[in-house]
């Protein structure tokens, strides 16, 4: 912490050039906060020999310094792939990790809950090494990113001669994962057929492989996440209520950027110094312009839309100064801000996703998978597409030109065709029949 009072190599937006840099410190959270109140948010390095440690230090005044109101999980240590933060001092933020801390010493069950891209993970992992099980292992599954006939196998793993393939025994994610913390994300995507066995497990920490006659036990804690309304979907039957009411033993609502526009200039150097490092360039200027941009805009894709922006922004900077597109975000804001000024737009996240995904659908004539198709376009997979589909009820207008079922010169990409005759399993509108060609 010696070094977090010396001289960062980062002269504060209020510096001049002329100004020592000496005078730079940063002496507790409250003057790292006043550093983003000062005009402009213009972040200056003072040498380019010291680009890489001024950027290291100004990550670490986002998170070391402000220890009240932010965590650092460091895992190197323990073999850990590096550092991961939770950066900001809002309220908002402030509300998630008291829970965090609250939450950590316990065994209880949590459930994490919040918009895609909201660092649902981040939290997760922070809850772990904060925990009485940090020394041991912290086992991550997406169970949207495992096809359904796996997944039973990836929790509870297989024996030998289970089934087609299973060459050798396998130890599911849960057996792994013993002595330590298992984080479940997209729980809503778990199948209703697994549902009683994730549930059994949850009560009674005893499970049997696939294939297997042997109970095993095991002592995990279980940390689920969704961005899905798990409540909406027991009315729909869709997931059950018992296991919804064993996940939900601490729930932890995680904000979305746009309460959290306070946090923003932090977000921004610290994406910025990351990104400085792996494509070894030198950004000296954040704009004032550029970060008052950011605030205004709504930020639908939350810190990951934002990195991704920092990291375009970087790849177009030519100079010293950060070229974020500060004409598109106004434009996007001011969309946001007035819908009935250009039409009528979508008011709430789930009419704005159903309306983008319905566009995209369009614009690629109803082709879902293949490199041309939809789930390319919207750089998901095709299952999450096809899940997306069925839950926002988006069906194909009849009145929408019919395509080919299948084109050769497309690598094999599936089309869907009329309503009534496509079955194909990259369809995903559950049309009855096989694909007619045109």
């Amino acid at each position: 912490m010696k070094a977090m009072h010396e001289t960062s190599g980062i002269d504060e937006p209020s510096l001049h050039p002329g100004d020592d840099a000496s005078s730079a410190t940063t002496e507790s959270s409250a003057g790292a906060r006043r550093a983003g109140e000062s005009s402009g948010w213009s972040t200056r390095f003072q040498q380019p020999s010291l680009q890489r440690a001024a950027c290291e230090r100004g990550m670490r005044m986002h998170t070391v310094t402000r220890s009240s109101v932010s965590r650092i999980v460091d895992r190197e240590s323990r073999g850990g792939t590096g550092t991961d933060e939770i950066i900001g001092a809002s309220l908002a933020l402030r509300r998630v990790l008291r829970d965090v801390d609250v939450v950590a010493p316990t065994d209880s069950t949590v459930l994490i809950q919040g918009e895609t891209g909201t660092g649902k993970e981040l939290v997760a992992r922070a809850i772990h090494d904060r925990s009485a099980r940090r020394a041991r292992s912290f086992v991550k599954l997406n169970c949207a990113a495992i096809p359904t006939g796996l997944l039973e196998s990836e929790l509870f793993g297989h024996e030998r001669g289970a089934f087609t393939g299973a060459i050798r025994q396998k130890l599911g994610r849960f057996e792994v994962a013993d002595g330590g913390t298992l984080f479940l994300d997209e729980i809503g995507e778990l199948p209703l057929e697994l549902q009683p066995k994730l549930l059994r497990i949850l009560q009674e920490q005893e499970f049997e492989r696939v294939g297997g006659q042997r109970t095993l036990r095991v002592d995990v804690r279980l940390i689920a996440a969704t961005n899905r309304n798990l409540a909406g979907m027991l009315a729909e039957q869709l997931f059950r209520d018992d296991l919804f009411y064993r996940l939900n033993v601490f729930p932890i609502d995680v904000p979305p950027l746009r309460e959290r526009r306070d946090d923003i200039p932090a977000l921004v150097e610290h994406f910025v110094c990351r990104f400085a490092r792996q494509m070894n360039r030198r950004i000296e200027i954040i704009p004032r312009d550029a970060i008052a941009a950011m605030q205004q805009y709504a930020w639908p894709g939350n810190i990951r839309e934002l990195a991704n922006i920092v990291e375009r922004a970087m790849i177009c900077s030519p100079g010293p100064t950060l070229d974020i597109p500060v004409v598109e975000l106004e434009r996007l804001a001011a969309r946001a801000s007035h819908p009935g000024a250009s039409g009528d737009h979508p008011a709430t996240l789930a009419e704005f996703e159903r309306a983008h995904i319905l566009a995209v659908l369009e614009e690629t004539n109803w082709l879902i998978a293949g490199p041309r198709g939809a789930a390319a376009r919207l750089d998901m997979k095709r299952t999450t597409l096809q899940s997306l589909i069925k839950r926002l009820g988006i069906a194909r207008p009849a009145s929408a030109s019919r395509p080919i079922a299948r084109d050769s010169g497309n690598d094999g990409a599936v089309w869907c065709g009329e309503s009534q005759t496509c079955a194909q399993p990259a369809c995903g509108f559950g049309h009855a029949g096989p694909p007619q060609a045109s």
